[in-house]
């Protein structure tokens, strides 16, 4: 399976001019054989402080009928991030969606982990999102929830995943400038989650602006990692697609012969006798 990430400068608040671009990059990843796209979080938008509530849509809504022609017209498995109203309650949720080739709209994922700020304006969600297609088990996240390792080995135990879908707006900011933030993390925490669960990783990130007024900067990187750790692709700035196959064949013989940590992990949970808190109190 060849699968691709892109990689957006977002035109803050305008919906049709990223769609556009989306459109672009997604046909450049097909043309060159991918059958899966990964795009960014909230890439149709950014954050616009103040109108949110104006730019999110209810799925389905006009945006997703347009990523679903995108998704069609280019033959190709589609994970798009982007605002989301309820139409039941009102609420906002930072949500992505997969589409299939025939640009149906196959799930929902509602963000779980929400970072800082983002809790003031969008609701978490509160289900796991872990879908079968024909060439494997996907997981989808959204940035924050990366950070979690217990939440990733989750979808790897209960789930089965093979791959973990990362769509996120990774970024800096003066404040982390401030603490010499090393923008080298975001890629370390991605190759870490995929040696830790044995699995491939892809992640779609911005590059450039988040807000209109560059407060938020994605900082690029986009990237595909093998379960052994290796770099298969990645778009280090500005705007591209990453590009890469994946085999699950592999991975197999990875577990198998390296790296058997899952198993091992499940065998030592088995067999592990907690300690019971100690009954005397202190005198």
């Amino acid at each position: 399976m060849r699968i691709a990430a892109i990689q957006i400068c977002c035109e803050v608040g305008n919906v049709t001019a990223n769609l556009s671009n989306a459109d672009r990059l997604i046909r450049s990843a097909s043309e060159s054989g991918a059958e899966f796209v990964c795009a960014p979080e909230l890439f149709t938008t950014g954050i616009v402080f103040g109108e949110m509530e104006n730019l999110a849509e209810p799925i389905p809504g006009p945006t997703t009928r347009e990523l679903s022609k995108i998704a069609k017209a280019n033959s190709v498995y589609l994970v798009a991030g982007m605002a989301e109203k309820d139409e039941r309650t009102g609420r906002l949720h930072n949500a992505s969606i997969l589409i299939s080739p025939q640009g149906e709209i196959e799930e929902k994922y509602r963000k779980i982990f929400l970072y800082l700020d983002e809790k003031k304006g969008f609701i978490p969600g509160n289900q796991a999102c872990v879908c079968e297609l024909p060439f494997g088990r996907i997981g989808l996240t959204i940035c924050y929830d990366y950070v979690f390792p217990e939440y990733i080995r989750h979808l790897v135990l209960k789930g089965g995943i093979d791959l973990l879908i990362h769509s996120t707006a990774w970024l800096t900011t003066d404040e982390c400038e401030r603490w010499n933030y090393n923008n080298s993390a975001y890629r370390a925490m991605g190759m870490t989650r995929a040696l830790e669960n044995g699995i491939y990783f892809i992640s779609a990130n911005h590059w450039g602006n988040y807000d209109l007024h560059g407060t938020l900067r994605g900082i690029g990187q986009s990237s595909i990692i093998s379960p052994w750790g290796e770099v298969l692709d990645e778009v280090i700035d500005g705007e591209g697609v990453a590009i890469a196959d994946v085999d699950f064949k592999k991975t197999e013989r990875w577990r198998a012969n390296v790296a058997p940590y899952i198993s091992d992990y499940r065998q030592a949970v088995q067999r592990l006798e907690f300690l019971q808190p100690s009954q005397e109190q202190p005198s």
